[in-house]
């Protein structure tokens, strides 16, 4: 089983504007709903890929009660930590067409409800359940009250029960969690440029970087690039690169969410219809890195989280090159 955490996760409310003006009254063209934070996204994206996922972390008051409705009713079973006080926080983001056609983004995130010791200790409780079939996914930044070291202390009590786990988040959090050994770890190339103070656009710089968090305790490391494609990395240095399939950015939310459930469920062996001829089988990472690749794209080009559907259309178009 797949257990992700997300530490904050959030209603996302989408608006898309003709058009805006601080000041003043702004009216939407369209509005959408949807049940987001990281690890949500993951889980969603595993579902769709037949893979045994349960989405957990911490909400709370009405909003929280709202997104676990929701997220349940997609099919995915949640184990959340419900807290006193607070409101699971609810995100605005804004798109507005450019003069070039491209749609320019504009996100306003809420702070969420303060995490305290208590409700940390519940879920670590049940992290502890974990066994060495089982996969846990640390997502997203971490919410008010969380010490910087949750994650190296929640992966670590993973381990200690023989489960991997991934890490998907930035800074301190997912320095500190190196400690602790993670399967996986996916910072995007900005996010590694800003934590080795090298240039996003310098492929060798970038690869060192994500050498360095594998020499550290990572067996992986993913580095999704944009629509540059994604680099795979362990101690040794460059597995694989693989280049995005063509298309338009319409929603770069979840993409890089996607990658990660497509890399899980390829090394878990997961065969997508129409697609089955293309995997090699599990634990092939090559695989692995081109269904993230499919995965992350399906879902940059659609309004929302890509459907299984839609990854299995890009996925013979998704090219990765070995580099070992």
């Amino acid at each position: 089983m797949f257990l992700t955490v997300t530490c904050n996760p959030a209603l996302d409310w989408m608006m898309r504007l003709p058009a805006f003006a601080e000041g003043v009254t702004n009216r939407s063209a369209a509005d959408d709903l949807s049940y987001g934070g990281k690890g949500v996204n993951v889980a969603t994206m595993l579902h769709r890929f037949g893979q045994d996922a349960c989405a957990s972390g911490f909400i709370a008051g009405t909003t929280g009660t709202a997104l676990v409705e929701g997220v349940e009713a997609a099919g995915v079973p949640c184990d959340f930590v419900r807290l006193d006080a607070g409101q699971t926080r609810i995100n605005v983001k804004m798109k507005r067409p450019r003069a070039d056609g491209s749609l320019e983004e504009t996100e306003i995130n809420g702070c969420g409800p303060a995490v305290g010791p208590v409700a940390i200790a519940t879920l670590r409780r049940r992290i502890e359940r974990l066994g060495s079939d089982d996969c846990l996914v640390l997502s997203g930044s971490l919410a008010p009250g969380c010490p910087a070291d949750l994650y190296a202390d929640l992966a670590a009590a993973a381990a200690e029960h023989g489960a991997r786990c991934v890490v998907d988040t930035t800074g301190t959090a997912l320095t500190e969690a190196l400690a602790a050994r993670p399967f996986l770890v996916k910072p995007n190339n900005h996010e590694l440029a800003e934590l080795a103070g090298c240039d996003a656009a310098d492929e060798a710089a970038v690869v060192a970087a994500a050498r360095d968090l594998a020499r550290a305790g990572a067996r992986f490391v993913l580095v999704s690039c944009g629509a540059a494609g994604a680099l795979l990395v362990d101690a040794k240095g460059l597995i694989a690169r693989g280049a995005a399939p063509a298309g338009a950015l319409v929603n770069s939310v979840g993409a890089g969410d996607s990658m990660v459930a497509g890399f899980l469920a390829g090394l878990a062996g997961a065969s997508l219809p129409g697609c089955e001829s293309l995997c090699p089988g599990a634990d092939d990472a090559v695989y692995a890195l081109r269904l993230g690749l499919a995965a992350g794209s399906a879902t940059a080009f659609s309004p929302s989280l890509a459907s299984a559907g839609q990854v299995s259309d890009l996925l013979p178009v998704t090219f990765v090159e070995p580099c070992n």
